[in-house]
């Protein structure tokens, strides 16, 4: 009776904002390669009070409230409008960046945060999307990026890497899209430290759904539902036996807005499959209302090995961004998240992450005045996270954490509990010109397999203008948990 219950509450749900809103055009999306773009992005979701806390950005809800400033910060409607008229077009090329790199020390092995597994010996890096509306209901997108030098299993044998990101076809209209394909996926209102889903690993093939603008009458509701296969990987426990197989992961948002400028959301992330385990849209179902019995050994009744009869392993989080308007607009920014489930009980968060963070668009005249920005990014995670007895890679896709750039900092697989820190300066100096200095630091819990370091790391953009397209560099440097230094020195040309 429950779960009928459900079902109607679901699909009545559904009934209800598929007609709440107008049909209209189907949205592309704003590549979440392109720094510079999404970071003016940023600053409009606090000035103008973007009601979203998922990435990437769809290009009918930016030019909706970047209209909202162009008379206001006419500096920043310059800078976002005159990129954004790329997706704008029928045919476009819309990103394509070019990048020479090398390193003072190639063998340090060091994943990059945030870089979809490109490791600091890589030497370039090419990206390239295009799209074609094909009417107002359909849109193709192709791309792709080239690696010299990912992280990964599947790379084992090779330096070389070549992801089709950026390549989807969108279907649909703004209250009901469809994608398929590699589109990428943020889940968090933070912008440096996703938890549960960030572009720190490698996209997957995906399918989900969602709604490009908000419906206005429920509190401008967001919703988005996706399932994407993972890459292969060969430590899936099954009993006794370790299996093979391409697990799945399975995304889940839905935000509202109960007050204007405040903005929450409920995340989930299902990793489940691969090998020999069951999976079919009951046990999915099951797990997503009930992960207490579908996951948690200790309340399942199975004829063999507990493991067998376990679902995956699920993340669970509440987010919430405030932004606060006045002479100098911020946001506030926390999340409650939880690698598990506590007392066996469904309603109750386990292993837990605590993240706070501070936007300041552009800073008051004591402070360096408009022309700056800043941000500050605050996490804290307990021992289970990114691990798991099921999936002995962890919560990864290709061997990289689909999470915390964090996760990139210790002994692959060891359950230490750590904090991060970001704190993020940008200086415009005129029209896409643009410096940014960002610090991270990660310390690591002392329980750990070894006695970590503290990783601190200085990461430094350029961005500029040359001969009417776009160029930059960027220095990056540091010493990791493991007391060892680096420095890498990159040169970017993107049109």
């Amino acid at each position: 009776m429950v779960k009928l219950l459900k079902t109607k509450l679901v699909l009545g749900f559904f009934a209800l904002v598929g007609t709440s809103a107008p049909c209209l055009a189907v949205s592309p999306y704003i590549s979440l390669q392109d720094d510079y773009l999404n970071g003016r992005i940023d600053q409009l979701v606090v000035v103008a009070n973007l009601p979203t806390m998922r990435k990437p950005y769809n290009v009918q809800q930016v030019r909706h409230h970047l209209e909202q400033i162009k008379d206001t910060i006419p500096g920043l409607y310059m800078e976002i409008d005159r990129q954004l008229y790329r997706y704008e077009r029928d045919l476009a090329v819309t990103y394509a960046e070019v990048g020479l790199a090398g390193a003072d020390n190639p063998d340090n092995g060091k994943v990059m945060p945030n870089a979809r597994g490109e490791r600091l010996d890589s030497n370039y890096r090419a990206a390239f999307t295009a799209q074609y509306r094909y009417d107002d209901w359909f849109i193709a997108s192709v791309g792709g990026l080239a690696l010299d030098s990912a992280a990964g299993q599947t790379q084992a044998d090779t330096d070389s890497d070549i992801i089709p990101v950026g390549s989807y076809i969108s279907m649909g209209w703004d209250s009901f899209q469809v994608d398929v394909g590699y589109r990428e996926h943020w889940l968090s209102p933070f912008s440096q430290s996703a938890m549960l889903v960030s572009t720190n690993a490698r996209p997957s093939f995906s399918v989900g759904i969602s709604n490009p603008m908000p419906f206005e009458g429920l509190l401008n509701l967001h919703y988005e539902v996706y399932v994407s296969r993972l890459e292969y990987t060969d430590s899936i426990v099954y009993g006794d036996e370790l299996e093979d197989g391409r697990p799945a992961l399975l995304g889940f948002q839905m935000s509202i807005e109960p007050i204007e400028g405040w903005t929450l959301a409920a995340n989930r992330t299902m990793q489940f499959g691969g090998g020999s385990r069951e999976v079919n849209l009951k046990t999915i179902w099951d797990a997503f209302w009930d992960p207490v019995s579908s996951d948690n050994s200790g309340e399942i009744d199975c004829e063999g090995p507990s493991n067998t009869c376990e679902f995956g392993n699920q993340i669970a989080s509440i987010s919430s961004r405030m932004n606060f308007g006045g002479e100098v607009p911020f946001a506030i920014l926390m999340e409650y998240a939880g690698e598990d489930t506590a007392g066996h009980s469904n309603l109750r968060l386990g292993n837990l992450a605590m993240s706070a963070g501070l936007h300041i668009p552009f800073l008051p005249e004591w402070a360096g005045g408009p022309d700056w920005s800043f941000i500050y990014e605050f996490n804290e995670w307990q021992n289970a996270w990114y691990i798991h007895h099921i999936y002995l890679n962890g919560y990864t896709n290709d061997g990289i954490g689909m999470g915390h750039w964090g996760a990139n900092d210790r002994v692959f697989g060891d359950g230490v509990g750590g904090r991060a820190q970001v704190v993020k300066l940008g200086w415009q100096r005129g029209a896409g010109t643009r410096y940014e200095f960002t610090y991270r630091q990660i310390e690591n819990e002392d329980y750990g397999q070894m006695d970590y370091a503290t990783g601190r790391e200085l990461d430094m953009r350029y961005y500029g203008t040359a001969w009417g397209q776009r160029w930059g560099y960027r220095l990056y440097g540091g010493k990791n948990v493991y007391d060892e230094g680096f420095f890498r020195g990159e040169v970017i040309w993107q049109w």
